[in-house]
């Protein structure tokens, strides 16, 4: 096919927003979109590559497969070989198990597969992990395997027809993820039937332009037009879309309508084609492939190797780095086996075997030992206990943000022959939630498990933070209602991130520790309508929320115990200390944090909840004044002894927990 500069400055437009988003630069905050042009362009040349040859009757599916190993596997495979000595020094075992999995997945090109029920690509887990970006070649590698078929298949009834039935799985893959983006987020993020539409937009420009054959091109100032608008298109989607934006759902038809207006319409005679015929933007295009497979591990293992996350400065270096080594892998990894003239196919296939199975067997490996933890100090045993010390029907009991939770689906814990009462909150209710079910059997009782992640439990909030903001909504209502109509219920026990919803930021304790971005955001519905209200307001009607809503459940005569903010840590204990001891080889001093810094940070909530007129059937529990200054004058303590209270930087592990159910089942007889 004819080369054209301008999708190579293409690509430079696509990969470049793509590595300073996982670099973390809050301007390029859309710059994930970069992976739906990337689909576009493959779509377009693998398209115009399988036509050209069907064309002239010399396609094959061995020579196409061929080619594309000699294009993707061996820049690939010598990333993923430079990773390994990082991994296993700088990998906690846990991390290093997760990683082993993705040396399986990643050659047998099923990463996505691995990664969508896991791994959310906005989290913070996501940023740890090497080989996350693979999904989008796992995508790529699946689309190939269909579409030669496909057009194999239907070449003879024309064109024409291929491409009205192309048209129709574009709208019915567009629709799928419109309505899973809203659904089931993390599969339409990763799978190809809700991706398909992005590659196949570039499939039907390059058919479009095969089946017209190129004889009626497109005015200059059309083309013009229409170039300039799809750029536009592509800038508007990669600075105004962010981690809230649905994707891929109908608002990715912008960058991907844009990339392929660019794609139908540049040339080097108009604006946009001169433009990204540049020597700077092919000059990235061409190293693009290589850059994006060197970008995410560069950035995961500086946030492994880091105690906390690594500065601007570091990133802006490791963006830059990450250009460099994909001009080196491009020059000499990529370029040599391209420029190779096709040998033996048979040994083509037999070397891509091979290197499959190498990192196959070390996957499987890692993964058997349990990554490897007699890596670490024997000292390190309690935190690695830790890690896990959580509830162990947390995915049984627990709602994830994804679901449709209704309190009729809930577990009991417990004795269900005598359901009495029922923990209601987020997923800090969650983390008491298994020392509770242990103090309850002894006792006979039981209680429902009302646990929501990220869903604060009270009337009329919902959080404006996601695409799944009135769940949070209807799961309260509903939850409310069939308490209040229950009356067997006679305990609510209420746990959450109080505070975090308040404040709308995670904490920062003034030592270091400091748990990344804002999250957590909720707002109010007032008179059936949702109330996007400044700041001194919303916080203003979330307290008088707060305080309504606990008031209904006292009025009914249910005994309510509200357990109080859990003091936050700022540090992921566990992992900050195994950190310590793998880099260090030696045993870490446990973590406190100041006593004075939970008292500022939580000063507005626990007002709020003070402020509840006391009652009979009130009580208040203080995990504060029992991790706070007692031990240690003035901190706040993460441990005693070998006792680990916390599995991450702010969640009771089931030690940590029993403390406070210690406290809460003194008021349940």
């Amino acid at each position: 096919m004819e080369y054209r500069k301008e999708i190579d400055g293409l690509r430079a437009l696509a990969v470049l927003p793509v590595i300073l988003f996982h670099a973390g630069f809050t301007a390029f905050s859309g710059g994930f979109v970069g992976v739906d042009i990337f689909f576009v362009i493959s779509g377009y040349l693998i398209t115009t590559i399988i036509v050209e040859e069907m064309d002239k009757g010399t396609f094959s599916l061995s020579s196409f497969y061929e080619r594309r190993i000699r294009r993707i596997l061996p820049a690939l495979f010598f990333m993923m070989l430079c990773t390994l000595p990082f991994a296993w020094f700088w990998m906690l075992p846990r991390e290093l198990k997760i990683f082993s999995e993705s040396l399986v997945a990643v050659p047998l090109f099923v990463s996505n597969i691995l990664f969508y029920p896991t791994s959310g690509y906005f989290g913070a887990a996501s940023k740890l992990n090497p080989l996350l970006h693979t999904w989008s070649l796992a995508v790529e590698e699946q689309f190939y395997i269909l579409f030669p078929a496909f057009l194999m298949l239907t070449w003879k009834l024309g064109k024409k027809w291929i491409i009205s039935l192309l048209l129709l799985a574009v709208v019915a893959s567009t629709l799928l993820a419109q309505w899973g983006a809203v659904t089931h987020p993390s599969f339409t993020f990763y799978l190809l039937p809700t991706r398909g539409f992005e590659i196949l937009i570039g499939a039907l420009i390059s058919l479009h332009a095969k089946h017209k054959n190129a004889s009626a091109p497109a005015g200059h100032a059309m083309s013009e037009c229409a170039s300039l608008s799809g750029l536009a298109l592509v800038l508007y989607s990669i600075f105004s879309s962010h981690e809230n934006t649905p994707s891929p759902s109908l608002y990715s038809l912008l960058p991907t309508t844009g990339a392929a207006l660019i794609l139908a319409f540049s040339s080097q005679r108009n604006l946009v084609g001169r433009l990204l015929g540049g020597r700077f933007f092919v000059g990235i295009g061409l190293v693009s492939y290589s850059a994006y497979l060197w970008h995410q591990p560069l950035f995961a293992f500086a946030r492994l190797r880091s105690m906390s996350e690594p500065g601007i400065y570091t990133l802006g270096m490791l963006t830059l780095l990450s250009i460099l080594l994909g001009f080196i892998s491009w020059k000499y990894i990529e370029t040599p086996f391209r420029a190779q003239r096709p040998g033996s196919r048979r040994k083509t296939f037999i070397h891509a075997a091979i290197g499959s199975s190498f990192f196959i067997i070390m996957g499987v490996c890692g993964y058997i030992a349990d990554g490897f933890p007699q890596r670490l100090p024997a000292s390190s045993s309690p935190f690695l206990s830790a890690i896990n010390d959580r509830n162990p029907r947390q995915s049984e009991c627990h709602f994830g943000a994804a679901t449709f939770p209704r309190p009729q689906d809930s577990c009991i814990l417990g004795d269900a022959r005598n359901l009495q009462g029922a923990l209601l909150g987020d997923s800090h209710a969650d983390a008491i939630s298994f020392e509770l079910e242990k103090e309850l059997k002894l006792k006979n009782i039981g209680f429902l498990s009302l646990t929501y992640s990220g869903c604060p439990p009270i009337r009329g909030i919902y959080r404006a933070d996601t695409s799944l903001a009135n769940r949070c909504f209807e799961y309260n209502q509903q939850t409310y209602k069939f308490l209040l109509e229950n009356k067997n219920i006679h305990y609510v026990i209420l746990s959450a991130r109080w505070t975090q919803y308040l404040e709308r930021k995670k904490y920062d304790n003034g030592e270091g520790g400091i748990e990344d971005g804002e999250h957590g955001f909720v707002d109010v519905v007032v008179n059936g309508k949702k109330k996007s209200s400044d700041e001194p307001e919303r916080k203003s009607l979330i307290k008088q929320h707060y305080r309504a809503s606990i008031e209904e459940l006292l009025q009914s005569g249910k005994k309510v115990i509200i357990i109080y903010p859990i003091p936050e840590v700022g540090w992921d204990v566990p992992v900050t200390q195994l950190k310590k001891s793998l880099f260090n080889g030696r045993e870490a001093a446990p973590l406190t944090t100041s006593h004075a810094s939970f008292a500022a940070r939580n000063e507005s909530a626990i007002a709020t909840l003070d402020s509840i007129p006391d009652r009979k059937n009130l009580i208040r529990v203080r995990p504060d004044k029992i991790f706070c200054d007692t031990l240690i004058p003035g901190r706040c303590v993460t441990q005693i002894g070998n006792e680990v209270l916390y599995y991450d930087d702010d969640h009771l592990s089931n030690k940590g927990a029993q403390l406070v159910i210690d406290e809460a089942m003194k008021f349940i007889k």
